[in-house]
């Protein structure tokens, strides 16, 4: 089944199209590149649904981007996906047919038609009632029923061409082959540039069939020019780092979080609300060194390095839940930021009582910055 933070759509993936649709067609007047950006958004959700006719694939793109993108401001995931089909007419054999297909792949394990309608209705039901985590709930009885582990299923990406170095000791062997194989690779290659090219454009390429109402595609764009609500700078927003190097120095702090599950769940959360992973780590520095793996209550600890809702002790849940509530925190503190005013130290006059608190993370952050490195 799908992990937990196998994304289809994060609000990265929405600015990343942004910013390629307004370079690419920057003449273009701001509502028809608006109409471009809530296209491609849609068709990059339609092509991870169940294979529903075209009028339900819409009505539930539409469902999703305007509960969980715009209300919410949460990525797409599966688990959003399975809810928002719940909500279709389950009386429709197509419908329930094409969903057990969906699950079936998700899965990766053949489902017994009829028991899967049954656990189906039993969701709709608890679906009605506005109960949660009803992805879980069918990952359990998976799990049960078939005795599957969880799969992780992503969502697709552009394709890369990657040259791959042959080895100097091997170049002997392969002179035969040289023309040969030269040809070969070079149609090949051509092929694969060629789909990349097409793959991309096809996905920005305005489509006849846009999201319905088509105010909608105007607003769309408006709601979310990055994260909704992200009015840091650009030196504190996402970027990739270099895994290795972070967990280098991590573990040279004899820190908790270079394990898992927190080293992912502060990176995933720094992508997800697009805050530079090093300052999400940068606080968790200044607020409790790191977490040593010496302390004894190292494992309570890492589970709200961020202190937020007071402390650790006060609030002791999940990383992945404190990471969340600490990105939010950052964003709802770095807002209507005064023209030269310090964007750590305004997020500090809210975030900690401690006023020496945004100097302590401005050189941690700093600090990390030199000696992580960014990956290409």
């Amino acid at each position: 089944m799908p992990a937990d933070e196998a994304f289809v759509l994060t609000p990265i993936d929405v600015r990343k199209i942004r910013q390629y649709v307004q370079h690419k067609y920057e003449a273009m007047p701001q509502d028809k590149r608006a109409e471009i950006v809530a296209d491609a958004v849609s068709r990059i959700i339609q092509k991870q649904l169940p294979p529903f006719e075209d009028r339900l694939k819409r009505e539930v793109t539409a469902r999703l981007i305007r509960t969980t993108v715009l209300e919410r401001q949460m990525p797409v995931r599966s688990d959003d996906i399975f809810e928002a089909c719940l909500g279709l007419d389950l009386a429709d054999a197509n419908v329930v047919t094409s969903l057990h297909k969906w699950v079936e792949e998700q899965s990766g394990t053949q489902l017994e038609w009829s028991l899967f309608r049954i656990q189906l209705d039993k969701l709709a039901k608890k679906a009605e009632s506005g109960t949660a985590d009803l992805w879980e709930q069918l990952k359990e009885w998976l799990a049960s029923e078939y005795r599957i582990e969880g799969k992780s299923k992503a969502a697709p990406e552009l394709a890369e061409v990657i040259p791959l170095p042959v080895q100097p000791s091997l170049i002997p062997a392969l002179k035969p082959y040289r023309r040969k194989q030269t040809l070969v690779y070079s149609l090949l290659s051509i092929m694969l540039v060629g789909a990349s090219l097409l793959y991309g454009w096809s996905l920005l390429r305005p489509s006849p069939n846009k999201l319905q109402p088509p105010v909608t595609l105007q607003s769309f764009e408006k709601a979310m020019p990055a994260v909704a609500g992200n009015e840091l700078p650009d030196e504190l927003r996402y970027t990739d780092v270099d895994k290795e190097s972070l967990v280098d120095f991590l573990n040279s702090k004899d820190s908790l979080l270079a394990e898992q599950p927190y080293l992912d769940a502060i990176i995933d959360a720094a992508r997800t609300f697009d805050i530079h992973p090093l300052f999400l780590f940068a606080i968790t520095g200044q607020e409790q060194a790191f977490v040593p793996r010496s302390n004894k209550q190292a494992m309570k600890i890492a589970n709200n390095p961020f202190n937020v809702f007071y402390s650790w002790k006060d609030y002791n849940t999940t990383i992945h839940d404190s990471a969340r509530i600490a990105s939010q925190t950052v964003l709802k503190w770095s807002k209507d930021r005064p023209e030269g005013k310090d964007p750590i130290a305004w997020i500090n006059r809210k975030y900690a009582e401690d006023q020496n608190w945004a100097n302590g993370v401005s050189k941690i952050f700093a600090s990390m910055k030199s000696k992580v490195e960014r990956t290409s």
